[in-house]
């Protein structure tokens, strides 16, 4: 049978690929220019296809999309060093992705302040790491809409919900992944619903602390606003971007009594800390994870209730998240 799309036999040995095929699959990768390589779609075997989920429908620039995105991803679990050599090795490091292997090797090697032979001994040592993320990765089960078609995903998502306020507060802080060249410019909503019977005069405001500038708001409906964000500078494929945001809408009175974040794009981790006025907290408080859009409105309590603390916080914490699943939290007063 297959699982993730790798070949699997009863009792845990695995047929087919290997960690070494892995392996030998990224030094065949690395020769030349790397991943800039003009024939780098007929380079990429199939141990490497099935770790970043490429297809025989992928043209050459999807593959270097998918194998570009994936490497940087999993390299930045391996050390510091070993990140460093491996990128460096394969052609993605900014500093080290023009020349040949040769004089990426004597590039690494000047970096370590050692011999090239010690530095391709590193290079082995990453490999050999990296193999084995790739090769685990290759065994899940993929999730559709990993690439978003607008170009970016989100690594990592923290946001603090700031409740004890007359007027909340939202601050988001995000890390991206550039999943196309040159982006530069980024498109973020907020919605928040409110009760029918309110005066629509408020509108929802946003102020970038860092990261970026709003060049234009776009404002949906009465409860929804988007917001234009220009970058710094283009990112390129697989580059990381760090910025943040923080969001106003109206009283807390005309809220609704939930906080969810609803991706619509891959997002690997989520943390929310939120904080409700100690001098009156809400006597119920329970986690929403993973619910279908609006599936928590009838305000029915779940069983994963949260407790919280003496100064008002509560705080959650989700991995991998689905795209068009809610994740985040509910409150009865």
């Amino acid at each position: 049978m297959l699982v993730g799309g790798m070949g699997v036999r009863k009792g845990g040995g695995r047929v087919g690929v290997e960690i070494a095929d892995v392996v030998a699959e990224l030094k065949e990768v690395r020769r030349g220019r790397g991943v800039r390589s003009d024939d780098l779609h007929h380079r990429v075997g199939p141990a490497l296809r099935m770790a970043c989920d490429i297809t025989d429908l992928d043209d050459p620039a999807l593959v270097r999309r998918k194998l570009v995105l994936r490497l940087t991803h999993l390299g930045a679990r391996l050390p510091s060093d070993l990140n460093l050599a491996a990128t460096a090795a394969l052609g993605l490091h900014k500093e080290a992705d023009g020349g040949f292997l040769d004089q990426r090797i004597d590039w690494l090697a000047t970096r370590f302040d050692r011999d090239p032979r010690t530095a391709r001994r590193r290079v082995d040592s990453a490999f050999q790491l990296l193999a084995e993320l790739l090769y685990d990765a290759g065994m899940r089960d993929r999730k559709s809409g990993s690439y978003s078609p607008d170009g970016w995903y989100v690594e990592s998502l923290r946001a603090a919900l700031r409740l004890d306020l007359e007027v909340p507060t939202l601050t988001e802080q995000r890390q991206i992944v550039a999943a196309v060249d040159e982006l530069d410019e980024l498109v973020l909503s907020l919605s928040a619903p409110r009760d029918q019977a309110m005066p629509d005069g408020q509108a929802i405001t946003a102020e970038i602390a860092y990261g970026g500038e709003i060049v234009e708001e776009q404002r949906v409906s009465s409860s929804h606003t988007r917001f234009i964000v220009r970058l710094p500078s283009p990112l390129s494929l697989g580059q990381r971007h760090d910025y943040s945001i923080k969001f106003t809408s109206y009283p807390r009175s005309w809220m609704r009594p939930y906080y969810v974040f609803t991706p619509l794009r891959r997002c690997e981790e989520f943390t929310v800390r939120v904080r409700f006025d100690p001098t009156h907290p809400p006597k119920r408080v329970w986690r929403i994870n993973g619910l279908p859009a609006k599936a928590f409105e009838d305000f029915a309590p779940g069983s994963d209730s949260l407790e919280i603390d003496r100064v008002g916080d509560v705080a959650l914490e989700f991995h991998d998240l689905q795209q068009g699943l809610s994740y985040g939290l509910q409150w009865h007063d």
